[in-house]
């Protein structure tokens, strides 16, 4: 029997690495015949149209401002071509440089950004936004009435969660974030060990005093300014009824802690998008590469990267060793010079890139480890803020790779590492070996495939309801 084609929403929240996973099952879902609306703001658009799915772009006054400055300057084509698709957001930029989430002090101390109290708190700008978009998506869904919503957000338009139409949440980052009830997972965004609990109740109070709660307290004020109840879970984030998908490797998951993941959890090993746009380097670069030369990717993020410091002191770190680098040198990409033995670009296409290193040094941030997963490429992270402290953990305990504090290490440390890792049989098999498997598992096509089941089972109770 013929799949009934289907029109589903796709929304994610701003950022490169969330769009990315949206991307990734949109395309499949594409590929499988359904009708795809990727709901996205002004900043994004540019990123999204080359994939084949239809548009509905969502206007604040922060991404028209930043889009009118975008138009206004006076770069060249070639510039524009290769710039980051958060550049001309100088608010945001100013912001994560004050708030302190780039900078030396414990992740428990990085949890105040987090805190409902503060006017800046990361829920105060979440809300905001979503009341800016409200009444855009209400008028899209009451429109277009799509067969499924899908996000990949913290905050739930109530207007969505207590619907008629089914939603599912896609989520993007570490699985820790709907698990943080679980007594046996180490706290989210604390990057401790899974076999020593010593600071877990610590980590976990504060945790819960200020994430946890800013997340709770600006959805239960989302759901009472538009006259909904408050929920009455306690679970950090707001599970869907229906269906929660999330992007962790078998390999990496914490389901040899808790076993199995309810019924309506689906697990991909990776959200990998399909880039059809032909790369490659540069002749200048290629022209450095040696038979035996081994080739690293460095990238720390869109965010990450905005450090120029940090990134300053990894590119003369680096530039001592015997190897190659290609670097995603972010937004802030004009404000520092690459050594010799690196080739990078403000924006970079991953996908494409990962198949031609040895390596890959990153943030830790959930996509990029991912998909270096996918393609079996083994890792040293060097965390920054959020999940990437649990991601850079998992890579260590999983035998992946392993971690190194951002702001702390000495160069010897750094390339000593890099030069383990990377001549390690043992970890390079243990790569190859996952990467093989997820090639053959091919999750992405089940998530798809329980998609449109539950879509028909769905169809089938409605329409028998009297």
């Amino acid at each position: 029997m013929k799949e009934r084609k289907r029109k589903i929403f796709i929304y994610s929240v701003d950022g490169v690495g969330h769009l990315n996973a949206s991307i990734g099952l949109g395309q499949a879902l594409l590929n499988r015949g359904h009708e795809i609306y990727f709901l996205c703001t002004l900043m994004f658009v540019d990123m999204i149209k080359k994939y084949g799915f239809k548009e509905i772009v969502l206007t604040t006054k922060l991404h028209e401002q930043a889009n009118n400055n975008n138009k206004s300057d006076d770069d060249g084509e070639e510039e524009k071509k290769n710039a980051h698709p958060i550049q001309s957001i100088d608010m945001m930029i100013k912001t994560l440089q004050q708030v302190g989430i780039l900078s030396d002090v414990r992740p428990i101390d990085k949890l105040k950004i987090f805190d409902s109290t503060r006017d800046d708190s990361i829920g105060t700008h979440m809300y905001n936004e979503t009341i800016e978009i409200h009444q855009q998506f209400v008028d899209a869904i009451q429109r277009e009435q799509p067969d499924l919503i899908i996000l990949d957000t913290m905050l739930v338009d109530p207007f969505i969660a207590f619907g008629q139409i089914p939603w599912a949440l896609s989520w993007s980052a570490n699985p820790t974030f709907l698990l943080t009830n679980h007594p046996d997972i180490p706290p989210t965004c604390s990057g401790l060990p899974s076999n020593d609990r010593t600071e877990w109740a610590e980590f976990l109070d504060e945790f819960n005093r200020t994430f946890k709660k800013d997340m709770r307290y600006f959805q239960n004020k989302l759901n009472q300014h538009y006259g909904y109840p408050e929920s009455s879970d306690d679970n950090f984030l707001v599970h869907s009824p229906y269906l929660n998908f999330y992007g962790y490797p078998k390999e990496l998951d914490y389901t040899d802690i808790i076993g199995k993941m309810p019924d309506n959890f689906i697990r991909l090993d990776a959200f990998c998008r399909q880039e059809s746009e032909p790369f490659q380097l540069p002749e200048e670069f290629q022209s450095k590469l040696k038979p035996d030369d081994k080739l690293i990717y460095l990238s720390l993020g869109s965010y990450g990267s905005m450090d120029v410091l940090l990134m300053k002191r990894l590119v003369e770190a680096l530039s001592k060793t015997p190897y190659k680098y290609i670097v995603s040198k972010g937004a802030l990409h004009q404000q520092y010079e690459l050594a010799d033995n690196m080739w990078g670009q403000a924006f970079l296409p991953q996908i494409r890139i990962l198949p031609l290193v040895d390596m890959v040094i990153t943030h830790g941030g959930n996509n990029t480890v991912t998909e270096s997963i996918f393609f079996g490429k083994p890792m040293l992270v060097i965390p920054l803020f959020g999940d990437q402290f649990d991601n850079a953990q998992r890579i260590k305990e999983k035998g992946f790779g392993d971690r190194i504090e951002a702001y702390r290490f000495e160069h010897d440390q750094l390339i000593g590492m890099i030069d383990k890792i990377i001549n390690d049989n043992d970890i390079r098999e243990r790569c190859r070996e996952a990467a093989q498997r997820i090639s053959v598992d091919d999750s992405k096509i089940k998530a798809c495939e329980q998609i449109e089941k539950f879509l028909d089972d769905f169809s089938s109770s409605s329409s028998a309801d009297p």
